[in-house]
């Protein structure tokens, strides 16, 4: 065996020893592909399935948002409505005709527990009733006080107005907003 023949034989078995390595290498490689391919997809699937999580949970706390959002408007119409109907009865105790205003302070007058003496109120009740004494106040309707002033009874409009939304507020708005309408 001569030189040229070693030569060639080492040549030959580097090359078959190059070629495996590069097989392996290459093989390897594609293992290597292969398995960030997978994990690549199983992130992606990941991120997916997370982004569609979040946008789920966006979704439903905009449409969460918005009903709220419906309710509390719905609930601004409805105590405007009751205002408007508490302004309305306050406006029609202000525009009692005479006798209205004269039976008026009878009524009140006998739903007092005490003897009524003097009577507080604004000037178009003034001598309505004439036994007892008379003092002029801003306000309208009427106070009615007992003789040593120990006892009063308020029956300005604003606060039977105020007695009555704090007494019959719910039965008002179950007259106003049905329930089917709630």
């Amino acid at each position: 065996m001569g030189l040229e023949e070693v030569k060639s034989d080492i040549l030959e078995e580097a090359q078959q020893k190059s070629d495996e390595i590069i097989g392996e290498a290459e093989e390897e490689e594609e293992e290597i592909l292969e398995e960030a391919s997978k994990e690549s997809s199983k992130i992606k699937k990941e991120v997916n399935k997370e982004l569609e999580r979040k946008k789920d949970s966006l979704e439903k706390q905009e449409l969460s948002n918005a009903r709220m959002k419906a309710k509390q408007e719905k609930l601004k119409a409805k105590q405007k409505e009751l205002e408007r109907a508490f302004n309305e009865f306050r406006d029609d105790l202000s525009n009692l005709d005479e006798d209205e205003r004269k039976s008026f302070v009878q009524n009140v007058i006998e739903e007092t527990d005490f003897e009524v003496a003097k009577v507080k109120g604004s000037e178009e009740f003034e001598g309505l009733k004439e036994d007892v004494e008379f003092e002029e106040i801003e306000e309208e309707g009427i106070i009615l006080e007992s003789e040593d002033g120990s006892t009063r009874r308020d029956f300005t409009f604003d606060r039977i107005v105020e007695n009555f939304r704090e007494e019959h507020r719910k039965d008002v708005a179950e007259m106003l907003f049905p329930e089917g309408e709630q």
